[in-house]
């Protein structure tokens, strides 16, 4: 069973990160009216220097950890970072934000009954109470989806909800494959090459965005010297935070919690984000966001508890 250190520290890593990546959300409307892949290039341009950078300075730790375990970690920063991002765009782009927000909700869900079944951590009668609270209040949070499906876009729902489980996949393919490889390594994993090995990985596959971008709707960042530097400045930011920081908590955290326990976690992503976005929209939040809210922070805190009390044992 995990200690009780284990949990004093990862629990608090695993929230920080979630809050990081809240922040994010923030990104498309504090560079708007720029082309959004412009936004995603840029960050995981800085991202990956950040990373570059990190692992010239780290050539042992960098050897130690070997080719094989380098590849792992950039394929990781390509299929959770850019594969999940472009799917979940297009996912939007066609059948709306809103269902696309919304099917981000089932992440938490698969990671944690995914990552259970394998490891085995909880008894399923003890988790299936706190994921489903968590995913009532995700569905709250992201406000009516029924709507998508009565306006007469049918055909748009139904392939926009096909690229928004695809990106579930994909984000959550990210969390299971990470903790596999990061608990199963028969040498303790750097933490900060590691980190950096996944921010170069999506910085090469962030180069793929760049005909969309080019070919987007939106005026380009290079517009203007105001925009530019205003651009460059929410780049950095969202690099340095959203993607380095982040991934660091997220990896620490990752080590010590069972990756059964990060699936409920995940799920204050969005609840930081609704924050953020309350606070910069500068207004309280509706009825379906306080609640729904609510009941995301509810589920997240219950798993901890249950996982604090329960002993190992076989599924039941």
């Amino acid at each position: 069973m995990h200690s009780a250190r284990a949990y004093s520290v990862g629990l608090p890593a695993a929230l920080a990160a979630t809050a990081l990546w809240g922040f994010t959300f923030l990104g498309p409307a504090a560079v708007d009216p720029v082309n959004i892949y412009y936004l995603v290039v840029g960050r995981y341009a800085v991202f990956g220097l950040i990373s570059l950078v990190v692992l010239l300075c780290n050539l042992g730790r960098l050897r130690a950890l070997g080719t094989a375990n380098v590849l792992k970690a950039m394929h990781l920063g390509v299929v959770g970072y850019i594969g999940f991002y472009l799917l979940l765009s297009m996912s939007a782009s066609i059948g709306g934000g809103v269902l696309a927000s919304t099917l981000t909700g089932l992440i938490p869900a698969l990671v944690a009954l995914t990552s259970n079944s394998l490891e085995k951590a909880l008894r399923w009668r003890r988790l299936l109470l706190p994921v489903a609270i968590m995913s009532c209040g995700l569905l709250l949070v992201s406000g009516d989806v029924t709507s998508v499906w009565s306006d007469g876009k049918g055909r748009d729902a139904l392939v926009g909800t096909g690229l928004g489980v695809a990106a579930c996949l994909a984000w959550s393919y990210f969390v299971i494959v990470n903790g596999i490889i990061l608990k199963r390594a028969r040498t303790p994993v750097d933490n900060t090459v590691w980190t950096a090995s996944i921010g170069f990985g999506a910085f090469g596959a962030s180069l793929l965005l760049l005909p969309l971008a080019w070919s987007g709707e939106g005026p380009s960042p290079l517009s203007d010297g105001g925009t530019f530097w205003s651009f460059l400045a929410w780049c950095t930011a969202l690099a340095v935070l959203g993607s380095w920081c982040a991934t660091w908590f997220w990896n620490i955290a990752t080590k010590r919690l069972p990756t059964t326990m990060m699936g409920p976690i995940i799920g204050m992503e969005a609840v930081f984000g609704v924050v953020f976005n309350l606070m910069w929209e500068g207004r309280m939040p509706a009825f379906h966001e306080f609640w729904g809210g609510l009941l995301v922070v509810s589920g997240v805190f219950l798993c901890a508890y249950v996982f604090n009390r329960a002993r190992p044992a076989a599924t039941g």
